[in-house]
């Protein structure tokens, strides 16, 4: 169904990623790596927080940008905070709850 293959599905929480079609309430089809590239929509675990966003490395930094320009980029510093990439986003489900 999904290529890369989904390993799991994240219910989607928030409207930070609604511009690429990400919307609240989705089931979003995650390939667990840690092989991903800048520009991919990843799952991301910052400290105890998990958010989907777009993935930017600027050196000791990582930008997870949202797809939503009500949406501020989060700012991971390296040397300070932990950040684990769960995995890749390759598909989602729609929530169809307003048919």
């Amino acid at each position: 169904m999904f290529k890369p293959k989904a390993d799991f599905l994240l219910r989607v929480n928030g409207e930070s990623m609604k511009d690429i079609g990400i919307m609240d309430g989705d089931l979003l089809a995650v390939h667990k790596t840690q092989d991903v590239r800048d520009g991919q929509v990843v799952v991301a675990r910052v400290d105890d927080d998990v958010t989907v966003k777009r993935l930017e490395r600027k050196g000791s930094s990582v930008l997870l940008h949202a797809e939503n320009e009500e949406f501020s980029p989060i700012q991971v510093d390296l040397t300070s905070q932990h950040l684990t990439i769960e995995g890749l986003a390759v598909g989602i489900i729609r929530n169809t709850d307003w048919l």
